[in-house]
């Protein structure tokens, strides 16, 4: 079929049965949203929590992930998210390039459900699928997770992984894969509940076709000269950073990786980047912040905790803290230090590990506030509000 792979996987972690079903089923439910809409409409009970079993975890691209030239490497992560209230059905729009490899291995998405009875991985290539034992994966972060399954199968091999946050079920657990593209909506802990620790995909050689491949390159032409010449001149990208466009995308966004001075590199981007960068320039000084910004979002990614979320809870504890709400005492968290890696670490850490304090922080910055009292829900105001605000235009990574 054109534009498509023609095959879903579908695994239960329960049983361990894996199968596949054509593809031919759904496609009258356009885009990956919309076959995982219609796959949670049909399979997943009113009743059915987040975390049960019985919630659906389903990975999927669209049809047109596979074409290079438009931004095409977009994929999604869906099921019922823990990090809503009440909880209903929500979506990750993710990019790098696990949906492309995805789609290389034959496959259009993967359904999961049930909960496996000890941690494991799943490793898809064109010949099939496996649960395969994660104990040893277990505990790590979501970017070791992703090294150490690149190390093991081979650098044909792409990898979604949950950090500890997801592990812990914290509800703004995010998940990570290639390049670093990160999706949140508390999928992570969606993993976590499953034991489901990473989902390993080796590339494989299915080439796609266009119905009109003359019009889709006519599409691809014209995309180009809409943006004319903001290739070059759309983001300023200093010394310490260099572009790193997702697959098959002309680079037009401001998706750059940072080199930091003790050489670990990653993907600093949108809301991310700027997520502890006014915090780090208070605390050190406008300009002596250097590294702080990054390494910070580096522990999100790596714990596996959404950055807008966790800039929620930082602007939140702030309030708090000038008001005289809550105490370092009482936190175990460094609160006079907002702005420092030491903070940053400590929140973070707490948080992922429902160490503490952590552990009410786990809930959602309403559940905390709800269970503190003294005001502290008074302090939210308009921070949800905002947050939402920036992740319709700055959530996509």
């Amino acid at each position: 079929m054109h534009g498509y792979a023609g095959r879903i996987l579908r695994v239960d972690l329960t049983s361990g049965h894996i199968s596949t079903v054509p593809i031919s089923d759904y496609v009258a439910f356009v885009g990956g949203r919309g076959l995982a809409a219609k796959i949670h409409w049909d399979e997943v009970l009113p009743q059915v929590s987040a975390l049960d079993p019985e919630n659906r975890l389903t990975f999927f691209t669209g049809p047109l992930t596979g074409f290079a030239g438009f931004g095409s490497a977009r994929w999604q992560v869906c099921g019922k998210s823990p990090a809503t209230n009440p909880e209903h059905f929500c979506y990750s729009n993710l990019g790098g390039t696990w949906g492309v490899t995805l789609k290389s291995a034959g496959y259009d998405g993967i359904i999961v459900q049930g909960r496996s009875d000890k941690p494991v991985y799943l490793l898809v290539n064109q010949d099939g699928a496996e649960i395969c034992d994660a104990g040893h994966l277990w505990g790590r972060g979501a970017i070791e997770t992703r090294e150490c399954l690149k190390g093991e199968w081979g650098g044909g091999v792409n990898v979604v992984a949950c950090g500890q946050a997801g592990e812990n079920m914290v509800v703004m657990a995010s998940v990570l894969a290639d390049k670093d593209s990160s999706g949140s909506s508390g999928f992570g802990a969606v993993m976590g509940s499953k034991r489901l620790k990473a989902v390993a995909v080796v590339k494989g050689d299915i080439r796609l076709t266009a119905a009109h491949p003359d019009r889709l390159h006519d599409l691809v032409r014209y995309y180009s000269h809409l943006q004319g010449d903001r290739n070059a001149d759309y983001f300023t990208v200093p010394g310490k950073t260099r572009r790193d466009s997702c697959w098959g995308c002309p680079g037009l966004c401001g998706r750059i990786a940072w080199k930091a001075a003790d050489g670990t590199e990653g993907k600093y981007f949108c809301q991310s980047a700027l997520m502890y960068q006014i915090r780090a320039a208070q605390y050190y000084g406008q300009g002596q912040e250097g590294d702080v910004p990054f390494h910070v979002t580096r522990l999100c990614d790596d714990y596996g905790i959404d950055t807008m979320a966790l800039h929620v809870i930082m602007s939140w504890l702030s309030r708090c803290y000038r008001e005289g709400l809550l105490t370092e005492e009482e936190t175990g968290l460094p609160l006079s230090k907002s702005g420092s890696l030491e903070y940053a670490e400590a929140l973070v850490r707490r948080i992922a590990f429902r160490d503490g304090f952590g552990d009410l922080l786990a809930q959602g910055v309403e559940k905390a506030a709800d269970a503190i009292g003294r005001g502290t829900r008074g302090k939210i105001g308009d921070l949800l509000h905002k947050a939402h605000q920036v992740d319709q235009y700055g959530g996509l990574t």
